[in-house]
């Protein structure tokens, strides 16, 4: 078996707060950090809008830290992993959502991904585990604009992913604008697409400001991570290269609490 004592915890369990603390105090010793970009900080954001609004439907569990030994050749890792909502039904049943802030295709791929891992490793104390990838639609080509590039003189080889073309090929999986969506644990696995405008709107209604300027940045920038403590892996630090590591985010907002 790849996982092993599999813990769901709060933010403030002791053990946590020790990894925390000591990822803190190898990062003092190395440079400092670049500062957290907006794209990232909108990540958060986002969440935080998004777990709001999954408020309607159920009421979220504080329990949304995850600690695992993960087998690693012959040797036990031990690793933790942030989960962006988590709903307990009961013991027996889970809801865990995944919320993916990107304009590009490839990253409801990543999310999927990061979403079937999870419920791997949740599966070993909780026998059924439902799953939802939340897509923040930041600015994914639309099949307008594909057709107009392909009839262009810049158009390339291969058109471009799209939302339909990427759910023409995973059809089992269903696909729910936000407006429509409601969590049913008997699906396993589904996908809600919010625009952008929509977290907009629902930002403005809390009177959340979002970071929204990306104009400077790169469409997928690259955060590299320190090295992990002895014995302790940071969570798809190595995975997640597209709008923003969430690991990264996930310390940041951590060593904010501390």
């Amino acid at each position: 078996m790849r996982f092993h004592r599999v813990r769901i915890h709060t933010v403030d369990d002791p053990q946590y707060r020790a990894y925390i603390g000591k990822i803190m105090a190898s990062k003092a010793n190395h440079k400092a950090s670049r500062p957290a970009s907006n794209r990232s900080l909108f990540g958060g954001e986002a969440e935080q809008i998004v777990r709001t609004w999954l408020a309607q439907f159920h009421l979220l569990s504080e329990r949304r830290y995850v600690e695992y030994d993960e087998r690693v050749g012959k040797q036990l890792q031990r690793k933790y992993r942030e989960l962006d909502a988590l709903y307990e039904y009961d013991a027996q049943h889970c809801h865990v959502f995944e919320v993916k802030a990107t304009s590009q295709v490839r990253s409801i791929g990543r999310g999927l991904r990061q979403l079937s891992e999870s419920h791997t490793i949740l599966r070993t104390v909780i026998p059924h585990v439902a799953r939802t990838l939340i897509l923040i639609d930041t600015g994914i080509i639309s099949d307008e604009a594909v057709v107009a590039l392909m009839q262009s003189d810049e158009a390339p080889f291969h058109p471009p992913a799209t939302i339909r073309s990427f759910f023409a090929e995973n059809n089992h999986i269903p696909l729910y604008d936000s407006a429509d969506y409601q969590p049913d644990r008997q699906v396993a696995v589904s996908v809600v697409r919010f625009p952008l405008a929509d977290i907009c709107a629902l930002a403005a209604a809390h009177g959340m400001e979002l970071h929204l300027d990306w104009s400077d940045e790169d469409e997928e920038p690259e955060e590299v991570e320190p090295p992990p403590p002895t014995s302790y892996t940071a969570h798809d630090a190595s995975d997640d290269n597209d709008d923003d590591n969430p690991f990264a985010a996930a310390l940041r907002r951590a060593m904010g609490q501390a």
